[in-house]
């Protein structure tokens, strides 16, 4: 994927969010090439700590930069990976059955091939296992919002909290339930396609959290570009 300091360059100073539209911080920087292509970005966090990330994990979705976490970059590249071996093993199939290749140029290919997919056979069963792990975590989370919104009903019943604080609370509590099911949805789907061979999808199919539901309070008015740090790191071409 390539993608110019044009194409990014106007979200500097802009919150970036994940893809269930919690802020994680800043756009401060860019490190670009001669060309003019990016190929990693400088995220400022609210702790005060900029980290740096490769271009390939962000997205712009209507009109929003998000970054996409490291298990959905593995996933989409190893389906990748799995189609490219498919299409390729079905290409030498229609190869021999035509009498383009021989049977022992197609036994060879047909092997390397065979080893390449298991190895991405095991990178997937490995990721799965690791969300499987996330999805327990997310079980646990939305367990605890469920019984805060208990809790928070048993509160306001007994008079013990008024009805504006109940309501701010229970808005909140509500957003978490839905972004926390809709994030343990999209990592079900996910293992599903990783154990079932399915596709790789596009990316406008990634799963994103509607903006009604993550931002609690309202957006703020980006800062104009003087008041940002602003970081264009150049990696010249060696000399000849």
């Amino acid at each position: 994927m390539t993608v110019t300091v044009e194409e990014v360059g106007k979200y500097l100073g802009r919150t970036i969010e994940d893809s269930m539209g919690r802020p994680l911080g800043k756009l401060v920087g860019l490190t670009a090439d001669i060309k003019d292509e990016v190929n990693a970005i400088q995220v400022a966090h609210s702790d005060g700590e900029v980290a740096t990330h490769p271009i390939n994990f962000i997205r712009v979705l209507s009109d929003r930069l998000v970054l996409l976490p490291n298990w959905r970059v593995e996933a989409d590249d190893l389906r990748r990976e799995r189609d490219i071996i498919t299409r390729r093993k079905q290409a030498l199939d229609l190869l021999l059955k035509d009498g383009d290749i021989t049977q022992s140029e197609y036994d060879h290919q047909q092997s390397e091939y065979e080893i390449v997919g298991n190895e991405v056979k095991e990178k997937c069963e490995t990721l799965v296992e690791t969300l499987k792990q996330v999805e327990c975590k997310l079980d646990q989370q939305i367990s605890d919002l469920q019984g805060a919104l208990t809790n928070n009903k048993m509160l306001y019943s007994s008079s013990e909290i008024d009805q504006d604080t109940y309501q701010t609370v229970t808005e909140s509590i509500r957003s978490g339930l839905e972004i926390a099911r809709k994030e343990r949805n999209d990592i079900d789907n996910m293992c599903d396609q990783l154990n079932t061979n399915q596709p790789a999808e596009d990316q406008k199919n990634i799963v994103v959290a509607p903006e009604e539901a993550v931002h609690s309070t309202p957006p703020q008015t980006p800062k104009s570009p003087t008041s940002d740090v602003v970081v264009i790191r150049i990696n010249e071409l060696s000399q000849p």
